[in-house]
């Protein structure tokens, strides 16, 4: 495989990274992490994206155990947060019931991932995980969050890294390499633009110099993984690939919202 096969001005990665610049210019600026009106449901959020890469990482494992645990904390997630009082989101207390359905349909995705985790049927779970983020999260997230915060620069790069991380788990459980190393690419590629002071700033709200070196930092840990990910589906060592892709997670992604979006 090509480097120039895999360069993002051959994808509308181009696009993004070329928006970014110029949204400060576009958009107004993006929210502080304490503004965020989603906050207290963060830590919970965090929670089913942990245990989702639970799920992809340990089925490309070959740990159908695992990810049949993972499946269930989603499951369970969901229950206990069923009549949480959405007036505190700053929504509609006549949209309760609206609220509690996604919750049910991702109480209901997450069993029938579990079921299919414990016949180790791997396709199957990830058909089942491709519902859960399609038909529960995303559906909620652009049924309750505010319009006009959708298409903020912020969002623009995390959905970027969502969906390539999505791919390399699908590439992992289907064996696909030429995906696996094409979206590890374009992480990196994504990362190099989020190590630019002006991008963090305006992206992201981040203006004091040292929490930006702290921003970076976290940048440089996923994009390191992601290499390391790139280099190992270049070799067909799929069991390195995954560790990688669970480092990225959690050394990268999942440290950098805790310490930027959690606070105390």
């Amino acid at each position: 495989m090509t480097r120039s096969a895999l360069s993002p001005n051959r994808s509308p990665l181009r696009w993004l990274l070329l928006f970014a610049v110029a949204a400060p210019v576009l958009l107004a600026p993006a929210l502080a992490p304490a503004q965020s009106k989603l906050r207290p449901l963060v830590r919970d959020m965090l929670g089913n994206l942990d245990s989702l890469n639970e799920i992809g990482t340990s089925v490309a494992l070959d740990d159908f155990g695992r990810a049949a645990g993972a499946a269930s904390e989603l499951a369970a997630r969901a229950q206990r947060l069923k009549g949480f009082d959405v007036k505190v989101l700053g929504v509609d207390p006549g949209r309760q019931a609206a609220f509690d359905a996604y919750l049910d349909v991702q109480r209901e995705a997450a069993q029938a991932v579990a079921a299919a985790a414990k016949t180790q049927d791997g396709a199957e779970v990830l058909l089942g995980m491709q519902r859960l983020v399609t038909d529960a999260c995303l559906a909620c997230h652009d049924s309750f969050r505010e319009r006009e915060n959708l298409m903020r620069t912020s969002v623009l790069f995390m959905t970027t890294f969502l969906h390539a991380w999505q791919d390399i788990n699908r590439g992992l459980m289907t064996r696909d390499l030429e995906l696996i190393s094409r979206r590890a690419y374009e992480i990196q590629s994504v990362g190099r633009v989020l190590t630019w002071d002006q991008v963090i700033e305006s992206s992201f709200a981040v203006t004091d110099p040292g929490e930006r070196g702290e921003f970076r930092e976290f940048v440089s840990r996923m994009t390191m993984q992601a290499g390391r990910i790139e280099r190992a589906a270049g070799e067909e060592k799929l069991l390195a690939a995954a560790e990688a892709s669970r480092r990225m997670w959690t050394d990268g992604c999942l440290a950098c919202h805790e310490q930027f979006r959690l606070g105390e």
